[in-house]
């Protein structure tokens, strides 16, 4: 009877052995499952007129960046971060939460004007074959409420209430060039600007800087 006893413990122990070591585990060469790793990516463009711009993630620095530029894209942990915009005459604090696996572009403006656009699922594909993805951001702090319009294969997207820190969905545009208009209340502050896309690739088209002096860039995200 003893025999017995000692024989079925030691089948229970090897099946659940087995399972834990075989069946219990996920395989991560399997290419349909996705292990989530708990990090995301993010570069930073430093949109506060006239300064350079330094900035930190939970304390270790990341990058200076002169005004109307990107950084590179940097991998950070998921979760609750802490961002100081440093501009040499102060500096601002954001607490910002960031998802496992996107990508982001963090556009810094002023103080608390600070838009964390989400870009993409790391691992997706950045863009379709061939094509470009373009979008427009309204990121100028005293333009007021705009009306885009985006001119390419000979035919006009208009879209209008785009107001600060808003913007367009993605284009997907495979005809060259793309223009845009760009209209605050009765005045025209960008008249069919190339923007410069000419194939494929993700990309951002920002307008910022005060009114007076607004200034238009094209950035390319992938």
């Amino acid at each position: 009877m003893k025999c017995k006893f000692t024989v079925c413990l030691s089948v229970l122990i090897f099946a659940f052995l087995y399972l834990i070591s075989g069946s219990g585990c996920i395989n991560v060469d399997n290419p349909v499952i996705q292990p989530v790793d708990y990090r995301s990516s993010a570069k930073f463009v430093n949109l506060r007129s006239g300064t350079s711009l330094t900035v930190y993630v939970d304390g270790s620095q990341k990058a200076t960046i002169s005004f109307g530029d990107a950084s590179q894209y940097f991998d950070l942990p998921a979760g609750s971060r802490v961002f100081v915009f440093d501009y040499g005459a102060g500096r601002d604090t954001i607490r910002q939460s960031l998802e496992s696996e996107k990508k982001y572009s963090i556009f810094y403006v002023s103080g608390a004007n600070v838009l964390f656009a989400s870009e993409r699922n790391t691992f997706d594909d950045p863009y379709p074959s061939g094509k470009a993805l373009v979008r427009f951001l309204h990121l100028s702090p005293d333009l007021g409420t705009t009306k885009v319009i985006v001119n390419f294969a000979n035919k006009d997207s208009i879209f209008t209430n785009i107001a600060f820190k808003g913007g367009t969905p993605y284009l997907e545009i495979s005809s060259f060039p793309v223009k845009y208009t760009v209209i605050a209340g009765t005045d025209t502050v960008v008249k069919a600007w190339d923007s410069g896309v000419n194939g494929a690739g993700r990309y951002s088209v920002v307008v910022f800087g005060p009114r007076a002096s607004l200034e238009k860039k094209l950035f390319k995200e992938d």
